[in-house]
């Protein structure tokens, strides 16, 4: 089975709060490159097969450090990166050298690559594990990046999706340690779960307001990422989304009616959140060890708050791991509201509740 995510998550974001879990805009994409501006490598260098509409690229054989895919091969037109065509790991076999689990071939060499404005799909896993590459250009034209279609791309350093780009899938840039810039166009609408967990090196992250849907864990683990702007367009933040980002200062637009458990769980950097009047519900341990937020401000509208979602944290110092910590109320924390679930929350947790 082919190896998608470098490293395989042990234990789930849920358990953020006892474990560790540059810039980034959107709107009309910089940094797109029009093909007209780009020399195709020869297409000798790729595997490919024919399928309905075009021509689907399976596979590198080439030598250069500089991939620019050609937007036709055989008359056709290049409209696909098949899944796994770029992926610089294979399982090791009776014919492996050494047992070495890595491919000793020129993908991961592997520095640039240019997607074509005939691609309209990148398939599942196509440039993962391609541990050399920091730079990924598009002509404008692709619309769906499929599940990890750059996970694990360690020296990748930033990245320009252009208008067309509606789908990030899950884990599309999963652990893209050096990841410092995501431009994402206008027209996307969804990003899938884990798309950019661990990618530390992000500080800044604007959702635009087309996005519709985010999934579980988006941005979790981005514990460099200081600016953050929520689309206007969710109704709802998913679980762990944004667990142990460096977030400091939030507003949460108006529309949101469920911030779902963990999703700013391990925000330690957190001073300042404003909740929309459209709030609904907070999930479990939705603010768990925010240590450095001294109050919430909670809207009327709340009427269902989960278990230790406000006010709580843990003491991690001696966590070991069959040794839960240690979960305690911070000192001095307060609620303010007029909301009774509020008030009855903070009466059950011994909470101090203003209702100004």
């Amino acid at each position: 089975m082919k190896k998608l995510i470098c490293t395989v998550l042990s234990l789930s974001l849920i358990m953020c709060a006892f474990t560790g879990c540059d810039s980034s805009s959107s709107g009309e994409t910089e940094g797109i490159i029009p093909d007209s501006k780009i020399t195709a490598n020869d297409t000798s260098e790729f595997v490919y097969t024919k399928i309905d509409g075009g021509i689907s690229i399976t596979g590198y054989k080439g030598s250069s450090k500089e991939v620019n895919i050609p937007p036709e091969i055989d008359g056709k037109p290049v409209t696909v990166i098949g899944a796994y065509a770029f992926d610089g790991y294979e399982e090791p076999d009776e014919n492996s050298q050494d047992n070495l689990p890595y491919k000793v071939n020129n993908i991961n060499s592997i520095t640039s690559v240019h997607i074509p404005s005939s691609v309209k799909t990148i398939e599942k896993g196509a440039f993962t594990n391609c541990f050399s590459l920091t730079t990924v250009t598009f002509a404008g034209g692709t619309e769906t990046l499929c599940e990890g279609a750059f996970a694990c791309c360690d020296a990748l350093l930033s990245v320009a999706l252009p208008s067309s780009v509606k789908t990030i899938e899950g884990y599309a840039f999963f652990e893209c340690y050096k990841l410092g810039a995501v431009t994402f166009g206008k027209n996307t609408e969804s990003i899938g779960e884990y798309a950019f967990y661990d990618c530390n090196n992000l500080t800044s992250v604007t959702i635009p307001d087309s996005v519709t849907k985010l999934g579980m864990g988006a941005f979790a683990g981005c514990d460099l990422l200081k600016d953050l702007k929520i689309s206007k367009s969710l109704t709802e933040i998913p679980e762990s989304c944004f667990s142990g980002s460096g977030v400091s200062s939030l507003t949460i637009p108006e529309g949101i009616e469920k911030i779902n458990g963990f999703a700013f769980c391990r925000c330690l950097q957190l001073t300042e959140i404003k909740l929309p009047g459209s709030l609904d519900s907070v999930g479990d341990k939705a603010f768990f060890m925010c240590e450095d937020l001294p109050e919430i401000k909670v809207p009327e509208s709340v009427s269902c708050i989960g278990e230790k979602a406000f006010g709580y944290t843990a003491d991690t110092s001696e966590f070991a791991e069959n040794n839960e910590p240690e979960e305690y109320l911070m000192k001095e924390f307060r609620l303010i509201s007029s909301s009774d679930a509020v008030k009855n929350y903070a009466s059950e947790n011994n909470i101090a509740c203003d209702s100004k």
